[in-house]
């Protein structure tokens, strides 16, 4: 029989009495993120991995030639950070404790799935009561059972799996004794305890209430119901599709209460009840009405009451922001991190995926991250942009000739879909150029006429004082920026540092043609606000027969870095 590793993954009290089903299905949910974003930031190929769903937790086997050490070290620190971000935005009763065992053996495969005695005795470490009880009477949220063999034969041997932070234990269960080793992670300091809610903010939901609630919201039928539980949600973090104004609730009423106070599934149900109307809408308001004042937070509604009355922008547009960042290990790693817009008419932004890829794999991880908010927003109907905070070195990608549904077999060029938009990650990281930015990007709005921009001329000495001279606010670059530069000024630096907030170059283009594409795009519409989306339809009208009076070739591959300073994200890994 094969050897494999084992980690038995159980969640702690999944059947406790205070969970509802809409608890346990949150929790479910939960448990297959964080072990999927442990895997993936810890190196580990989910997919080569061997799992069984066991309804309150997941049976692992990973390949024997993954290092065993890799699970007792960097694996269950990824849990608990991915536990700590899933505890921090749910509610107690939708909260992930775990235990974990770790094992290895021989395990036969078939059909109907895997067996082996190896595998009974990792599953009676993990029902025995000695653990339940620590995780119960502790702060922690991963118990780990070791088995001796584990321990002995991996952890011990290995510092940076704190072999002196387990405790040798007796695993007794129906007949069944063991030693094996237990180590609790994720406690809390008495002083980092959490701060009881006040009265009536998770209580309001419980019980009798969902009920009612339920009842509700099974009668409405009002089409608009996603929207208001996305400004309700203020895009707190990224949210599912809802497949129902009910199922939208639910998923509100898990989230904490924002800093005013209010939850956000309070503020759903009195927005929906505005849309409602008659007397279900009526009775709706009553009780939130009711909930309020016994919360004692009237003022705070009515603001949140004229932030939701506030018209829907006509033109409505969503952003999935990419970016990449150097590991600052390995010289072909970095850190991809994306961002989703989920609200349009709010930038708020929360980070929905990080992970570590290789320059190679970046367009298909990319994909993946363009298709999942493509799921995401599935009941939207507003149209997207998509941009790329790149460091200088990578301005070189082709982003705007990427695709995604590679798995299709048939991928489609993200072009046709979306607007692309380069942005630049060292400019956001240099606050000491902000402000000069954001002068800029205001003067772009005020006199967005194309006369402002500045064509780049070769041999051009102080290029940064012709672009004061000239008052530009956009420039066309002879190239790319190069990836390294000489102690003179060079022209993508000048640009960044003058704050221009537009800067085009078109790789292979000589000065002559990108000066006549970049006059035709920008005098095309009247202004320069509108380059990006006519550099889309160019793009995509390159894709097919239509005839330009320049090359087709210069209308797909020019890129646009359009950086609006009110528009940023956090760089930077999430802590720990």
């Amino acid at each position: 029989m094969p050897e494999s590793l084992m980690v038995l993954v159980d969640v702690a009290g999944f059947t406790r009495s205070d969970r509802t089903l809409t608890h346990q299905v949150t929790v479910r949910e939960g448990l297959y993120k964080v072990l999927t974003a442990a895997f993936d930031k810890a190196r580990l190929d989910w997919s080569s991995c061997y799992h069984e769903d066991r309804g309150d937790g997941v049976m692992i086997l990973v390949p024997a030639d993954v290092p065993a050490v890799v699970l007792a070290d960097e694996l269950l620190d990824r849990i608990v950070a991915a536990l700590r971000e899933h505890n921090a935005v749910h509610v107690r009763e939708a909260s992930i404790q775990l235990r974990i065992v770790l094992h290895s053996g021989q395990v036969e495969r078939d059909a109907a799935g895997v067996a082996g005695p190896a595998l009974n005795f990792a599953f009676r470490l993990l029902a025995a009561p000695v653990a339940k009880r620590v995780l119960h009477e502790s702060t922690g949220i991963v118990a780990v059972v070791a088995s001796e063999m584990f321990y002995e034969g991996v952890i011990s041997q290995r510092p940076a799996a704190a072999p002196e932070s387990y405790e040798p234990i007796r695993a007794e269960f129906d007949g069944f004794s063991s030693g094996a080793y237990l180590r609790l992670l994720g406690q809390m300091s008495p002083r980092a305890a959490p701060v009881p809610d006040p009265p009536g903010v998770l209580g309001q939901f419980a019980g009798p209430e969902m009920d009612r609630i339920r009842g509700w919201l099974g009668d409405v039928k009002e089409p608009a119901f996603s929207d208001i539980a996305r400004r309700a949600a203020r895009s707190a973090l990224p949210l599912p599709r809802f497949s129902d104004a009910w199922h939208a609730f639910a998923q509100l009423a898990d989230l904490n209460s924002g800093p005013d106070g209010i939850s956000p599934a309070l503020v759903y149900l009195d927005a929906l009840a505005t849309e409602v109307g008659g007397e279900l809408g009526e009775v709706m308001t009553s009780w939130v009405d009711q909930q309020v004042g016994l919360m004692g937070i009237e003022e705070a509604v009515a603001d949140r009451r004229r932030e939701m009355a506030r018209p829907v922008v006509a033109e409505q547009r969503l952003h999935l922001v990419i970016s990449l960042e150097h590991d600052g290990i390995e010289p072909d790693r970095y850190v991809l991190s994306a961002w989703r817009q989920d609200d349009p008419e709010a930038w708020t932004p929360v980070r929905s995926d990080i992970r570590e890829v290789r320059l190679a794999d970046i367009e298909r991880v990319v994909d993946d991250v363009v298709v999942a908010a493509e799921r995401a927003w599935a009941d939207q109907r507003a149209a997207v942009t998509l941009e790329a905070f790149l460091p200088r070195a990578l301005l070189g990608l082709p982003v705007h000739s990427w695709c995604k549904e590679h798995d299709t077999g048939q991928p489609q060029p993200l072009c046709l879909d979306y607007i692309i938009r380069v942005r630049s990650l060292d400019r956001l990281r240099a606050t000491h150029w902000h402000r000069a930015w954001r002068e800029r990007w205001q003067s772009l709005h005020e006199n967005p006429s194309p006369a402002r921009i500045h064509f780049a001329r070769e041999g051009e000495e102080r290029v940064d004082v012709a672009l004061r001279d000239h008052d530009a606010v956009a420039m066309v670059l002879n190239g790319p920026p190069l990836v390294s530069v000489s102690s003179t000024v060079d022209e993508f630096t000048a640009a960044l540092r003058s704050g221009l907030p537009v800067l085009l170059w078109c790789p292979g283009a000589t000065s002559e043609e990108l000066h006549d594409l970049v006059t035709w795009l920008a005098e095309r519409g009247g202004d320069l606000l509108d380059v990006p989306h006519r550099s889309k339809t160019s793009r995509r009208a390159a894709l097919g027969s239509s005839v330009y009076p320049f090359e087709g070739k210069h209308a797909r591959d020019m890129v646009v870095l359009w950086d609006d300073p009110e528009r940023a994200v956090e760089i930077g890994r999430p802590a720990s």
